[in-house]
């Protein structure tokens, strides 16, 4: 034991001990320092590696609705008015599709023609057996048309046929007769529901070269001179032509009865023309 004031000297045990411990200490601050400065890159990089995930694997991507196409139609028929005009668009030879949401949109008027486009959304049909039906769509014309062509805008063939509301009877303000939802394969028709259970069907189209049923007379028709073919115990039908255009109108008794001749011009003489 040292008892004379001075300053006790430090032994060998004693420098290790005090250097392990500032080693220690050093140590220990650089850790928390690193941890800190970790700490402080980790949370600026999370927001980026977020915005980074990858989709989770049972997302299921919308789907994508059909591009609307466009459509030609095959058959107009010009009403009274001369500025309404209905067209009928038709997918053609395409089997088992149906057309959603279809417009029509005059194009084009000018003084010689006037340009419709059909456009419209094909998918497949939910009844093919009923699929592929021409659907009507109304357009409205500036000024009459006229003797101006009528032209699919989806076609550089020659224009579809156009059939005219004027060289057929007025039978929507005949009240004996109905229309009803009907269907033919080529050109327009329109099926009427009429007294005593007898039907009249009207149809229109292309003029087609060929035989025919033979004639058992004729009749004035509007100002038109009509053909008259048929038997008393099935129908009678009219035929006649307005340039290019054959348009018909046939009487069909209700089932078990027959129409003369004589009724049947008279019937006909009934009808309403304008």
């Amino acid at each position: 034991m040292q008892t004379d004031g001075r300053p006790a000297k430090s032994n060998g045990s004693e420098d290790h001990v005090g250097r392990h411990r500032w080693v220690v200490g050093t140590a220990v601050g650089v850790t928390v320092a690193l941890a800190l400065v970790g700490g402080i890159l980790l949370s600026r990089r999370v927001p980026d590696q977020a915005t980074t995930q990858p989709p989770a694997a049972n997302t299921v991507p919308a789907a994508v609705p059909p591009v609307a196409s466009a459509i030609g139609w095959n058959a107009a028929l010009v009403a009274r008015d001369d500025t309404t005009v209905t067209v009928y668009a038709s997918l053609g030879d395409t089997r088992c599709k149906d057309l959603v949401q279809p417009q029509a949109t005059v194009t084009e008027q000018t003084d010689s023609q006037v340009v419709v486009a059909v456009s419209g959304r094909i998918v497949d049909a939910t009844d093919c057996s009923i699929s592929g039906t021409s659907v009507p769509l109304v357009v409205s014309l500036q000024k009459p048309l006229g003797g101006r062509l009528l032209r699919d805008a989806a076609s550089t063939l020659p224009p579809p046929p156009t059939f005219s509301e004027r060289e057929l009877p007025d039978l929507a303000s005949d009240k004996r007769w109905s229309p009803h939802s009907s269907q033919c394969d080529e050109g327009w028709c329109q099926g009427y529901n009429g007294p005593n259970g007898s039907t009249l069907f009207a149809g229109a189209g292309r003029t087609v070269g060929g035989e025919s049923s033979a004639a058992v007379g004729t009749v004035s028709i509007g100002s038109r001179e009509g053909t008259i073919t048929g038997r008393p115990e099935s129908s009678w039908q009219v035929r006649w032509e307005v340039g290019d255009v054959t348009y018909s109108l046939r009487l069909t008794p209700t089932e078990g009865e027959t129409f003369s001749l004589k009724q049947f011009r008279a019937e006909l003489a009934r009808l309403r023309w304008t």
